[in-house]
């Protein structure tokens, strides 16, 4: 555990050094108050307590109570701090290191399984540093320091308060194996369930008009009862051995008791040597009842931090080149091919030029490898076999960083955050004047919608731009691709779903965000890319035809033959049955 945490935080483990050893030095005040209590009961014993004496019993735990409230407010304050500033830190790494897997990453995993990292995951691996981690080191160390007193004093009680360790450890190892057999199970059917609620979320719209609603949140219930039912069953398996360890830990007191007497009237020990035994054991009992709730904690949260660990592992996109500078903008590929992660090629040797300032269109019908050849030339993903050069390099040795500040997309579907719009626009280039965002609102024909609302720039989109029409969100993704002004241009499907209106709009920004770009259209609308420079007719993952539309037609082939079909669908005319 403790490696998989100094792996996790790396060189940020110096921070956590000082609050444990102020944690561990804790504990000497709280040793002298015990040791205060040995002297009074010895005196009451006696029959010498005095009033000098109770005053210096009582001066020295009023010292030591002042020392402890001074080191353990700074060891408390400094765990707290350190430990959300180590996390912090390993928040942001993560979702660094998140940025530069490719997209496979997210595929093979489920939205719940992705958030539970982010969030359950840095949640817990933070509880680890901020409690359990010190206070079960701080509670070792005060239990040993007194089992080590205690040889010093009589070494055959010593080892009688041994025999009731020896016998909970394996209590301890068995509700360690319990926490980690369930805790996987839990851990998946609460990934499980997370995804659930996000699906039913966002398809909350499709369920209602397909009156699924009741039925899809039956499944939603179920998925929470089995979190229920595991947890539950967790609590219930855990529970006799975490009461039998409670009993054995507190069956110490009774068996020095029992054992002490023996001896002291045998002659073998003092009366002293017996109080003192029986106090001690007192605080190692609760010292062991301490140590079992932090020690299965900190194994309960063991699988989250192993989580971390596993997630950081995962290979990054790999290049040589950390910054470059590219002299032209020309697109090549060279016998591509690629697959996804279900082993399935769906690119098979693909090979063409898209020259610097050109438009090359990518059409043919769904699942053709359109989308893929644009989500590969921004590389989201790596080809299995070929290359791939812009300008001249192969892009798997380019910084996948440097490489997409070269690139800009327009998807059918656009991500607008919570954000304002001017906030929005900004991620195109966060560092734009106002000026310049209005230029490039006014060249995505959104400026004046923009400024009729009552907030204008200011006004907050609602999550995923539920509140602007698909129109609106659209043209802002489009100003905010002309703020960022890349020489490459990816344009997937950017008008598919609009109306005629919108769709001419839009038609009009894009006209001014493609010049003097390397450009590449997606559609199906064959009007919307027959002046590109070249056009790549896509079929079961192979370039089928490739040429421009005047070379196309003159062929006569699959092109020539969809282009007459779109044309004659335009003169289709409704009538009465």
């Amino acid at each position: 555990m403790l490696h998989t945490i100094q792996k996790l935080i790396g060189e940020n483990k110096k921070k956590l050094y000082f609050p444990i050893f102020l944690m561990c030095i804790d504990s000497l005040g709280s040793m002298s108050l015990y040791f205060m209590l040995y002297l009074t009961v010895l005196d009451l014993f006696y029959g010498t307590l005095t009033m000098q004496n109770v005053f210096n019993y009582t001066l020295v735990c009023l010292v030591s109570v002042i020392y402890r409230i001074i080191i353990y407010r700074k060891s408390y304050l400094l765990c707290f701090k350190n430990a959300f500033t180590v996390t912090g830190q390993l928040r942001i790494d993560l979702a660094d290191h998140f940025r530069k897997l490719s997209l496979g990453y997210f595929n093979q995993n489920s939205t719940g399984y992705l958030i539970s990292t982010l969030t359950n995951d840095i949640r817990s691996f933070e509880g680890v540093l901020s409690h359990a981690l010190s206070f079960l080191i701080k509670t070792v160390t005060l239990c040993g320091l007194i089992l080590i007193g205690t040889f010093f004093i009589n070494w055959k009680l010593a080892l009688a308060e041994c025999v009731v360790l020896i016998f909970s450890a394996p209590l301890l190892h068995y509700g360690n194996r319990l926490v980690s057999r369930f805790g996987i199970k839990k851990r998946n059917l609460t990934n499980q369930m997370i995804s659930t609620v996000m699906e039913y979320m966002k398809g909350i719209k499709v369920f209602k008009s397909h009156n699924m609603t009741s039925t899809h949140f039956s499944r939603l219930l179920e998925s929470l009862e089995k979190v229920r039912k595991v947890s539950v069953n967790i609590e219930c398996r855990m529970a006799p051995s975490t009461a039998l360890y409670s009993i054995i830990v507190n069956f110490l007191m009774p068996l020095v008791l029992l054992w002490g007497s023996y001896m002291l009237l045998g002659g073998g020990i003092t009366s002293e040597t017996l109080i003192a035994f029986l106090i001690m054991s007192i605080a190692i009992s609760a010292l062991l009842i301490s140590f079992e709730h932090y020690y299965i904690l900190l194994k309960d949260l063991k699988l989250a931090a192993e989580n971390l660990e596993k997630a950081m592992e995962q290979s990054p996109l790999p290049y040589s080149d950390h910054s470059f500078i590219l002299n032209d903008y020309s697109v090549e590929f060279q016998h591509v091919h690629f697959s996804y992660d279900n082993g399935k090629e769906v690119l098979h040797d693909i090979s063409f030029t898209a020259p610097n300032g050109s438009v090359t269109a990518l059409i043919g019908p769904s699942g053709s490898g359109k989308s893929t050849v644009a989500n590969l030339i921004a590389r989201f993903w790596d080809v299995n076999s070929g290359t791939i050069t812009i300008g001249g390099r192969h892009i798997m040795e380019l910084n996948p960083d440097c490489l997409l500040e070269s690139i800009s997309a327009v998807f059918q579907e656009n991500t607008l955050l919570s954000d304002t719009i001017l906030g929005n626009i900004l991620v195109g280039n966060p560092n734009a004047g106002m000026e310049e965002v209005i230029r490039a609102t006014k060249a995505a024909c959104c400026h004046d919608f923009i400024s009729s609302l009552p907030q204008g720039y200011q006004t907050v989109v609602a999550e995923g731009g539920a509140s602007l029409s698909g129109g609106e969100k659209q043209r802002i993704a489009i100003a905010r691709a002309i703020l960022k002004n890349a020489p490459i241009l990816l344009l997937d499907e950017s008008t598919a779903s609009l109306d005629a209106d919108n769709e001419a709009k839009i038609n009009v920004a894009l006209d001014y965000l493609m010049k003097e770009k390397t450009v590449f259209v997606i559609a199906h609308r064959l009007n919307t890319i027959q002046n590109a420079d070249q056009i790549l007719l896509l079929n079961q993952g192979h370039i089928e035809e490739m040429g421009s539309h005047d070379k196309l037609m003159a062929q006569k082939g699959h092109y020539y033959s969809m282009v007459r079909e779109q044309e004659k669908a335009k003169t289709w005319i409704a009538k009465e049955a």
